[in-house]
């Protein structure tokens, strides 16, 4: 049994014993929009020292996917001269992988939220002022279907959580099998309190969140307007089409926390 499926089978106490002894490295495997700069800036004050797998936006050289590559092939000669403990960013599968290979005995966590909602908070961020490229994205991507339109915003979760074979042929239960083989934890944004108290306790000390960061308050109407729409079966149906894969991911997981959210908080407040 995989320290993942003994966390949903409620073997909370084999679960955190998988941590011990501590990895070389902690990969929090960053998928878009699910509290994770949040998650990450907290983590790193606990398990430091800290490297951030962060690219340029503005640098528009190479592909974005490349400029990780890049990214993470300097932090695996940084790591070589001087440890870091935990690393987090926007990586897909390849650099996940490469990361692994290259520091034997890194353990991986992520979070995930409703494809839905992370696409609609995914669409609201990039036209933001606190997205780098906005005013581009503003130009190319005039509206919300515009953006469910874009090949690259499908199944954004699977992307950076399986193979790309397996994203390729949109196979959920191969998706699901990869995921409980490789990660350690992985928590819903939906019940993030309760899913950081978890990772923490995994890591540390439980406790509870403080910081919130990269929230959008600014778009908070059109957010509000386009969470009606998501209400009209024709647009449900769309998003589900293009995000299948994603889709099943998290109502497997979502599904499994379900199934353990009384004996988590029940153990997580033996622990004090």
């Amino acid at each position: 049994m995989t320290p993942l499926q003994a966390f949903f089978t409620g073997d909370f106490s084999t679960w955190r014993a998988s941590a011990h002894p501590a990895p070389p490295l902690w990969l929090f495997v960053h998928v878009p929009k699910t509290a994770g700069s949040s998650l990450a800036a907290e983590i790193a004050t606990d398990v430091a020292p800290y490297r951030s797998l962060h690219i340029d936006h503005l640098d528009r050289s190479r592909p974005a996917l490349a400029r990780y590559d890049t990214v993470v092939e300097q932090a695996l000669e940084a790591f070589a001269k001087t440890p870091f403990r935990f690393a987090s960013g926007h990586v897909q599968q390849r650099q996940v992988a490469r990361l692994m290979q290259g520091v034997p005995g890194t353990r991986l966590f992520t979070m995930l939220r409703d494809p839905a909602a992370r696409l609609v908070s995914d669409y609201l961020y990039q036209r933001s002022p606190m997205h780098p490229l906005a005013e581009e994205v503003r130009r190319r991507i005039p509206d919300f279907d515009a953006f469910l339109d874009l090949p690259g915003q499908r199944n954004r979760a699977a992307r950076h959580l399986v193979p790309r074979p397996i994203l390729d042929a949109g196979d959920a239960a191969a998706a699901i099998a990869h995921i409980e083989a490789h990660y350690a934890f992985l928590g819903l944004q939906e019940s993030y309190a309760l899913a950081f108290r978890a990772l923490t306790a995994l890591l540390a000390a439980p406790r509870a969140p403080a910081a919130r960061l990269r929230v959008n308050a600014a778009a908070a109407a059109e957010r509000a307007e386009i969470a009606a729409r998501l209400a009209d079966p024709v647009l449900a149906a769309r998003i589900a089409e293009a995000n299948g894969l994603d889709l099943a991911i998290y109502r497997y997981f979502g599904a499994r926390w379900d199934s353990v959210t009384r004996r988590l908080e029940a153990w997580l407040a033996d622990l004090g």
